[in-house]
Formats: C-alpha cells, structure tokens, sequence
C-alpha cells in the first residue's frame, strides 16, 4: 500500500446531458475536484470510483462497495468523495465502516474523518442527510399516490399512442404515425385487433410496423417485447398505471379500488375495450390456438403431404416434413445441429400412423376421452366461426381462472397479510367478477351434445373404403381429429427395415377440458 495514495468516489443519481444546469455535480466535475485536492495535499491518486444510483435506495452499487472494501482490506490509506449526500444517504451506516479505520474526506463540507472534532459533524450531517431523503422521498410518494387518485397521469411520457396535458391528463393521439397513415391512437388500436382476431405475432406486428415506416418509440424500429408491453398495458384499456419490479399493473387505491384515467374533457379515456386486450393477451399467451383464427394471406400455402405439420424429430423436437421420398428432420435446412436426425420413407411412415388411427377409434367406445375430442375437432372443422368463438371464450375463462388461482395462491403464501390486506377484498371480487363473465360466456356455446363426424358410425371395413376415397385434404384433416403429434426417431442403423412400434410415438388429442385442467396446472 502506497502511503500518499488516495481514492476518488463519485456518484450522481442521473446521467445529466452537457449542457445541463446541474453539469457541475456531474462525475466529471467531481472528479476533477478530487484530482486538484489530492495534487494540493500529496496524494497521489490511485483510482477513481464511480457510480450512477441513488445514494438512498437499498440497491446494489458496485463501485461504493468496492470502494469501502479497498479501505477495509487496507489497499489504499484515504478515500476522497465530493460530500457526505454524494457519499451516502443512508446515515451513519456506511459512514461507521470507515470512520476511524481510514481517513475519508468530504471536499464540499470541509470534514476530514482524521480530525477527531469533525466525526461529530460527519455523522450529525449524514443523518440530517438520511432524513432529508426520507422526507422528500414521501413527500414525492404522496404527491404521485393523489394525483393517481384522481386519474392523472404521473410518470414521465405517456403511453405510446396517447399524448399528455400539461394538467398530466392523457388523451389519444390523433397525429399521424407517418406519413399518409392511420393515427397513433389507431395504430394502438389497430396492433390489438391484429393479435386478438388475426392471431397475428408480435414479431409479425414489428415486422407491419417497420414496413409501413412507422417510427418506434425510440425513434428506429420496433422491438417484439415492446408490443408484448403494449399488450399487457392496463392504461390502454383505461386503467391508471403503476410499476411494480418490472411489471406494469392497475393501480389501487386506499379502499383497494381501480382508478380511471381522466381525459381532458373530464371523461375517462381508453383506447380499447378490457374484452378485445383479453382476447389479444389469451391469444399472446397460447390460450388460444392461432390456427383456428381467420388466415390473412391470399397464397395457397395448403400441404401437399398427408403428415407435413404432424411429423416432428425425436432427436431436436423440430419438425419433419417431406423431402424427396422421406419425412426427414429439417434441422438441417434451419442451419441447427441435431444429434439424432430422424428420416422414415413418406409411404411406410403413412400406412402406419393410418393403421394406428384407424385401430384407435375402432376400438374406442363413445364416451372415452379421444372420441370427446374428435367431436370437438369436428365441429370446429364443419362450423368453423362458432368453434372459433367458444374457443375464444374458453379462453378467456382460462385466463380469468389463472388470475383469480393466482390471487388466492399470494393470499395464502402471505403476500397480502398487514397493510396490504385491503386490498385484497376488491381484488377477489374483481377477478371473481371476471371469471363469472367469462363463464356465462362459454355457457352461451353449451349444446345437448356433442356434434359427431360421420364415419364414426361406421365399421372397420366401410372405414377403410372411405379413407381410400377421401382426397388428401379430408385425409389430413381425419388424422388430426385424433392426433396432435407424430414423433419419428432415428433408425438403429443405415438400410434397417422399417420397425413403426419401434420408432414411431403418437400424441393423442384430449378433450378442451382436459387440456384446460393441464395448461392451468402448468401455468400454476
């Protein structure tokens, strides 16, 4: 350890832009300060530490730590900071770590932790700069908590597709996302139709975005985790907004109660409906199958093979369509490496999952599970627009069941016990409420029975002549009445006969309801 050796510790709470006012408490300027004291007193210094955060907040700041380390384990002798608020706002508990170990020195204050007279004042200053931060920092959370209260805006920018008064009052934003094109607010709009009824992506509604020269928020392209945000927006649907981690959600009130954001007019305002951002985020989460939904492109993109979609790789999990004579692995061709790349000729590979199919539902009596889900399957092939709807809807009970499971799993875990207890009456009845709505909803599609296809009133033999009759689109759409996946595995060894017990698995559909039951349990 160099006797003269010193270091530098400077903190600012924000980055701060040249030519701002406050340019003079920048690290820069601190740091130049530092150099000039330790120059002028013999010291020469050893490193300079630097850290942007708050001084106050219980987080993490990496070169403070360091800092008080290389004090305590004696590499340097003296640490110089600007002033005790840049140093710490938490009182005398950082302070206490140094103080009479090593000398600290605080240039803006004139304190040397070395003169035993300015301890006294180092500590008395530390707390009285704890104190000052507490105090202001509930004066700003009262402030924001009011005007929250009273459906104002509060944070800095307004969502994308609103625009703000200067009273913090939102209202849509009706200039034009560019050139020749639909509004901002429209555009907002527009993104959650595309998901809810389109089943549209969110890297599908980037990909729209950049293409129509849309400038993102940033103002360059459009990022897919952005939309999903978007998505998830409680202030879209009306809702005031607050942050918790890295999660945006409605803000409560005292009484536990949602608060409306105000418009200018004194009205609330909100640019789409709670029912239309349910549906898009059912759709975003995979509680709805975008396949059911409407197709948007005009291309004939129908497969030409009895198994393209069903077949997948054993050894990557990824799909394995038909190439040349055989269902191969198409690792490949995506530039991924696969272990086990599994190939079966397209012929053998048919006959079999055809004879698998057909000994399954000859052998199943009406009321057992697979038969359930081929009726459903057939009324959302003859009946395309209610099956979407009911799946819908399904849906959206699912997603209100999840929240309201989601709600009583926090209650039980502690996490509304104390103060926060509330809260949690009005939001047990509100995700109560939802799951009502929602089941009075699906309660609407409820039938006598199920609507069953024709062949399954007809023996093995008419069967297999009817299969043999059938063109491939109808063949295609018979095997997936049953089967969700086909799982090929990689043969033994080259020129092997073809062994289908052996290398073939078969996913049979299940009823909605039990995949339901499944996909709550996995979400729980």
């Amino acid at each position: 350890m160099e006797p003269n050796a010193i270091d530098l510790y400077t903190r600012k709470s924000k980055q701060l832009k040249k030519e701002d006012h406050r340019r003079e408490q920048s690290t820069d300027a601190q740091r130049e300060q530092g150099h000039r004291w330790a120059h002028g007193n013999g010291y020469a210094v050893r490193k300079v530490w630097k850290d942007i955060q708050s001084a106050f907040k219980d987080v993490k700041r990496s070169d403070f730590d360091r800092a008080l380390r290389a004090l305590a384990d004696g590499e340097v002798p003296a640490l110089w900071a600007y002033a005790i608020d840049r140093f710490s706002r938490k009182g005398a508990e950082d302070l206490l770590k140094v103080i009479g170990k090593s000398r600290v020195i605080f240039d803006m204050d004139g304190l040397d932790s070395n003169e035993s007279r300015d301890r006294r004042w180092i500590i008395n200053r530390a707390e009285e700069a704890r104190e000052y931060s507490e105090n202001l920092s509930l004066r700003i959370s009262d402030t924001k908590s009011e005007q929250r209260d009273k459906g104002l805006w509060v944070a800095a920018r307004p969502p994308w597709g609103f625009k703000v008064t200067r009273d913090r009052r939102l209202y849509p934003d009706n200039a034009p996302a560019a050139k020749g094109f639909i509004s901002r607010a429209d555009v907002v709009r527009e993104i959650f139709r595309r998901v809810a009824e389109e089943g549209a992506s969110t890297r599908e509604i980037a990909r729209w975005l950049d293409q129509s020269g849309i400038p993102g928020p940033g103002g360059v392209g459009w990022r897919y985790s952005f939309i999903s945000g978007m998505l998830h927006h409680p202030s879209y649907t009306g809702w005031q907004m607050v942050r918790e981690g890295g999660r945006r959600l409605a803000y409560r009130n005292e009484k536990g109660q949602r608060v409306k954001l105000v418009g200018k007019d004194g009205k609330p305002v909100a640019l789409v409906t709670e029912d239309i951002q349910r549906r898009a985020l059912a759709v975003l989460k995979g509680l709805i199958d975008s396949r059911i939904l409407r197709p948007t492109g005009k291309k004939d993109t129908r497969p030409r093979h009895m198994l393209t979609g069903l077949a997948c790789c054993a050894g990557c999990g990824y799909s394995a369509p038909f190439q040349g004579k055989s269902y191969q692995c198409t690792a490949v061709m995506g530039g991924r490496k696969c272990q086990a790349r599994a190939s079966a000729r397209g012929d053998r590979l048919e006959d079999y999952v055809f004879t698998r199919w057909l000994a399954r539902l000859s052998a199943a009596e009406m009321d057992d599970p697979i038969m359930l889900a081929v009726s459903e399957r057939w009324v959302a092939r003859v009946k395309p627009e209610e099956s979407e709807e009911e799946q819908a809807a399904r849906a959206v009970l699912r997603a209100a069941e999840m929240d309201l499971k989601r709600l009583l799993d926090d209650r039980q875990a502690g996490v509304y016990d104390g103060p926060a207890a509330r809260y949690f009456p009005s939001m047990l009845r509100d995700a109560t409420r939802a799951v009502e709505s929602a089941r009075e909803e699906v309660a609407r599609y409820a039938t006598s029975g199920p609507l069953s296809p024709p062949f399954m009133s007809m023996d093995r033999e008419d069967l297999v002549a009817a299969w043999e009759a059938a063109d491939l689109p109808l063949k295609r759409d018979l095997l997936r009445l049953a089967i969700n996946r086909v799982t090929v595995r990689k043969a033994p060894r080259q020129g092997v006969r073809f062994d289908g017990d052996a290398r073939v698995t078969i996913e049979w559909a299940e009823p909605a309801e039990s995949a339901e039951r499944e996909g709550m349990a996995m979400a729980a």
